[in-house]
Order: structure tokens, then sequence, then C-alpha cells
């Protein structure tokens, strides 16, 4: 399969997750790729922000049942984000750790990247749409907040996936997290930026960071990524660092 797969994953909400979904798709259209967004998150908030309604005749519990033809909305330069919308109701009754993979097989050649908007919750012993979305990955990543509280459940979340890689056969590596909404002269960021890179974690720490700012809020209620309704807006520009970062570390994993 020739797209790489990527969840964007946390166990807690708020923290611009479908945002940086959202987002880092776009940077990725702009540079010409092609790319598929899953809304895998029963709140649907991904669908919502790209103005695609959460029980869109054509959605992702289709999509898992295999129904054919598969219909993307497209959105993005030149409609190169194709994205599948969320269901509100969608379950994982009949479903098992493989049935997104298996589904990802049959259009996995049709795209360069496919970006997963994974459920904020934990990984525990009940299957849930987080863990069917990292056995179909090849890479995981996360945005932060940089209180106390984001950050143990990072720690929590990184010590579950290094398990389920140990024993458990997960293929997918844990490519690292990123600051997001960030006030960059506050004393807080400056400290937990600065602890992080001095960590046993450091090398899974993103040197691009995403600066808070307002306009994020105004891409969204107009269903389409900061990127290309204001190109040389400041979260853009990070936006843009943070997507060359990223495909650089699965370059250098590859």
């Amino acid at each position: 399969m020739k797209a790489k797969v990527i969840s964007i994953f946390t166990q807690k909400g708020g923290v611009t997750k479908t945002t940086s979904t959202i987002n880092i798709s776009g940077v990725m259209a702009e540079m010409g790729l092609k790319v598929l967004v899953i809304d895998f998150d029963t709140q649907c908030h991904l669908s919502l922000g790209y103005g695609v309604d959460a029980e869109n005749e054509y959605n992702v519990e289709d999509f898992l049942k295999s129904v054919e033809p598969v219909r993307y909305v497209n959105k993005g330069k030149g409609e190169n984000v194709s994205v599948i919308a969320g269901k509100l109701t969608l379950s994982t009754k009949n479903l098992n750790r493989k049935s997104l993979k298996k589904a990802l097989k049959k259009i996995g050649d049709d795209f360069d990247y496919i970006l997963i908007d994974c459920p904020p919750k934990p990984i525990n012993d009940d299957l849930g749409f987080g863990e069917i979305a990292v056995y179909a990955s090849d890479y995981i990543i996360s945005p932060v907040d940089y209180d106390a509280f984001t950050l143990d459940g990072l720690t929590s979340l990184i010590i579950k996936i290094n398990e389920l890689q140990t024993n458990e056969e997960l293929k997918a590596k844990y490519l690292g997290f990123f600051f997001a909404k960030v006030e960059e002269n506050t004393k807080d960021f400056k400290e937990a930026y600065r602890e992080l890179s001095e960590s046993p974690i450091s090398d899974m720490l993103f040197k691009s960071y995403v600066r808070k700012n307002a306009f994020i809020r105004t891409s969204i209620n107009l269903g389409e990524s900061a990127v290309f309704l204001k190109p040389y807006s400041p979260v853009s520009m990070d936006y843009r660092k943070l997507a060359d970062e990223l495909i650089q570390k699965i370059k250098s994993n590859a």
C-alpha cells in the first residue's frame, strides 16, 4: 500500500487534535500530495470542521462495511483532501482490531497520506476506536497542552503503545508529540518545553509547535483549513513547519 497512515491520537480532549488533523492535511494538499482524512471519532468534530454533515449519505460506517463505491467529500487546494465523514452512532460491535486496516487496503494506493482523527480516550481492555485506528496505522502522533494533566496522559499513552508493540503485535511507530495552543512567551510553556527537551523522551518532542491564534476558530466555522483561507497567518506558518517536520520524521523512519 502506497499511503502512509497516521493516527492523530490523544487521551484528552481540547488539545487541537481535530484542528491539527485538518491543518496538517491542508499543508500536505498544498504540497501537491493526495490526502485522505477519516473521522473516526463519534463526536464527529472533524466532519463539522470540514462543513460535512456527520450523517453524510456515505460515512465511515459504510467504509468499514466495504460499501462500494467509496464516496469522498473533497476539500482543500485542488480538492486534494478527501474526507470520509464520521457517524454519531458508530459502534465497535462487529468490529475488530483489523477492521479499519482491512478497509484501507482497498484504497491505500490512491493516496500519499491517510490521517485518522481518533477519539480522545485512553486505550484500555475494551476494544475502542482508538485501538482500531492505531492498528491500521504506520505512525502515531499527539498534540499536547503544557499542563501537568496532559503530560501525565502523554506518558501513560506512550507506555500503553509500548505494551501493545511488545505484547500485542502493534506495528505502528509512535513518532512523537507537539505542543499546540502555545503562548510562547509564558513561563509555563518555556519550562515545559525545556524540561521535555532534557527528558528521556526528548527524541519524541517535535521542535515545531503551534501558537494560539484566534483565526483557527474562524477557519473551522468556515469549514476549511487555515492554510487555504489565510496562507500567511501565524497559525498557517506553524502548521507548515509542523507538517514538514512530520514528513521528514516519516522519511527517516521508513
